[in-house]
């Protein structure tokens, strides 16, 4: 009996102290795919419907389940099988007022058949959850209450998570946010296919996604029950040469929508400085338009001045004719200063004018 009872700690050690604490030491030095979705490729499924929409755009791949029923999945199509490996993601999970418990993440090891997979989900409320599917029941791996989600403090609410997985055999380590988070043992599956997965009226942005495999990646096999067998060789040469063509089609196609690509962008570039230089001429209407209203302003100033300067003239003449030599001393320093500032406001008016000037020619 005690030594019943020692087998039952070590035992019952092995599955909850131990997802404290690391059990992949493996390091997986060969990076058999790092796709930053930069462009678009054959990879990944593009795909726009009434139930999912899955698009690669401004360097992000976009999975999102628009219907309320069921899930979404994306699958590596050049990745096969794979049993140990480590993968590496950053995700990101948008908010959606509709669906307040949208979840989606990682699918790994998800069986050819369609029946089976693991699946790895994170959502809004700092929380992840593993779950199994098998023959379109989920089960969740940890607590049952709270249908099987955690709570995490290395998890964001908002912006981007990075989610590390490394598996060796049927033990997982699981990292969030450069965190070691915790370990679990899985033994259902031994190798599988890895994509993404969202949940029913979930979206995630994928910002980067790498697969490290020690060894190197096989080519996926194609199942051999889908090849109809060729009935002559004339039929194979007749197929040959329709693929050619399609081929040559596509390519066409291809260096077309590229071509076309780069347009677009030249003329984005193209609007973004027209809408600049229209902004430039409108700033410099409404200088140009406060500049002429000074000049008229001064205009104004410079007639008044020149009333008076006659006036005061007049009276020079009126009084050089009279005794009086102090007033006319007087009077004299007063038209000198008089036409001093007179000569002021005109070589202001010129530089106003060139001013004026300056900004039309900028026009």
């Amino acid at each position: 009996m005690k030594y019943l009872s020692l087998i039952i700690l070590l035992f019952l050690s092995k599955f909850t102290n131990g997802q404290n604490s690391p059990r992949v030491y493996t390091t997986f030095e060969n990076v058999a795919v790092f796709d930053d979705f930069s462009y678009v490729d054959s990879r990944w499924d593009q795909k726009n419907s009434s139930a999912e929409r899955l698009i690669i755009s401004e360097n992000k791949y976009r999975v999102e389940r628009i219907k309320e029923s069921y899930f979404t999945v994306s699958l590596a199509k050049d990745v096969p099988d794979v049993k140990d490996f480590e993968i590496i993601t950053s995700i990101e999970l948008e908010k959606n007022k509709a669906n307040k418990m949208a979840s989606g993440g990682l699918i790994l090891k998800a069986q050819q058949s369609g029946n089976g997979a693991l699946i790895l989900e994170i959502n809004a409320k700092s929380q992840y959850r593993f779950r199994v599917m098998k023959n379109g029941v989920f089960n969740s791996l940890f607590a049952d209450k709270n249908d099987g989600w955690i709570k995490s403090a290395n998890l964001r609410r908002k912006g981007l998570n990075e989610i590390r997985i490394a598996t060796k055999g049927n033990e997982y380590d699981l990292y969030i946010n450069n965190v070691f988070e915790r370990s679990l043992i899985e033994t259902a599956f031994k190798s599988g296919r890895v994509g993404f997965y969202a949940d029913a009226r979930s979206t995630i942005t994928a910002h980067v996604f790498i697969l490290k495999i020690n060894g190197k990646l096989e080519s996926v096999k194609v199942d051999k029950k889908e090849e109809k067998p060729i009935e002559n060789e004339s039929k194979d040469d007749t197929y040959t040469q329709l693929v050619k063509v399609f081929k040559d089609k596509i390519d066409k196609q291809q260096a077309q929508i590229a071509r076309l690509t780069e347009d677009l962008n030249v003329c984005k570039a193209n609007l973004t400085l027209d809408t600049s230089s229209a902004s430039t001429v409108k700033v410099l209407n409404k200088e140009n338009k406060q500049q002429l209203d000074r000049i008229a302003t001064l205009e104004q100033e410079v007639e008044e001045m020149q009333k008076r300067l006659s006036y005061l003239e007049s009276m020079k003449e009126d009084i050089e004719s009279q005794t009086n030599g102090d007033i006319i001393l007087h009077l004299t320093k007063l038209l000198s200063d008089q036409k001093a500032e007179n000569n002021a406001l005109k070589k202001d008016k010129l530089e106003l004018q060139k001013e004026v000037s300056e900004l039309r020619r900028r026009n």
